[in-house]
C-alpha cells in the first residue's frame, strides 16, 4: 500500500504514513448545511448595507444615484493660471437640477461654460470659443460671483472655466472656490 499524499509505501492497513504522518482514512467530504450558507450570504448582505449606509464617498454616490438624492459632485478650490483654462467633469448620474456656485476668492473674473462631450472636444481643439453652444442657462463672461442653478438631463458635461486676463496688469493665478450639486 502506498501513502495517498507523499506515495511512500506503508504496510496495508496503516491509520497513518509512517513517512509523512498523514492519515490513509479517506474523510468524508462535510456539506454545508443551508444555515451555513443562508448565514454567509445574510452577513454580506449587512456588509454591503453598512458600506452603502455608512461608506465612502463612491458608495454616497451610487446610493444617491439609486434612491435620487442629491449629490455634491466637487466641493474644492481651484487654481487658474492667468490666461488658461480648466475643465470639471459634471457626472450626473441622473436628470435633476443642477447647482452652481462659484466665487472668485483672488484673482481675475472667469468666462464660465458648460458643455456636453462634443463641445469638450471643440473647445479643445479651438482657439476661437465663439462659435462653441454650450448651455445658455451656465454661460457668463467676466464673472466673480456665479450661481447658476438650471434642470439638466442624466449625463456627462464639463464645466469649463477660463481666465483670458494675460496676467501683466493683472493676477497671475486665480484661486475659485468651486461648489457643484445635483438635486432631484
Amino acid at each position: 500500500m502506498n501513502c495517498p499524499w507523499c506515495a511512500n509505501e506503508i504496510p496495508d492497513g496503516s491509520v497513518f504514513c509512517n513517512h509523512c504522518g498523514t492519515s490513509t482514512v479517506p474523510r468524508e467530504k462535510e456539506s454545508r448545511t443551508p444555515a451555513v450558507v443562508l448565514w454567509g450570504v445574510a452577513a454580506i448582505v449587512l456588509c454591503g448595507l453598512l458600506y452603502l449606509g455608512l461608506g465612502s464617498w463612491r458608495a454616497n454616490r451610487v446610493r444617491a444615484a439609486i434612491f435620487h438624492t442629491p449629490i455634491t459632485i466637487t466641493n474644492e478650490t481651484q487654481n487658474l493660471g492667468a490666461h488658461s483654462w480648466r475643465s470639471i467633469p459634471v457626472l450626473l448620474p441622473y436628470s435633476g437640477s443642477l447647482d452652481v456656485n462659484l466665487q472668485v476668492v483672488r484673482g481675475n473674473p472667469l468666462d464660465v461654460y458648460l458643455v456636453d462631450a462634443t463641445g469638450m472636444d471643440m473647445m479643445k481643439l479651438s482657439t476661437d470659443w465663439s462659435t462653441i453652444q454650450g448651455n445658455p442657462n451656465f454661460s457668463a463672461v467676466k464673472t466673480t460671483n456665479y450661481q447658476r442653478s438650471a434642470p439638466l438631463n442624466q449625463g456627462r458635461y464639463y464645466l469649463v472655466m477660463r481666465d483670458t486676463s494675460l496676467g501683466i496688469f493683472s493676477s497671475a493665478a486665480t484661486d475659485v472656490d468651486l461648489k457643484i450639486e445635483l438635486v432631484p
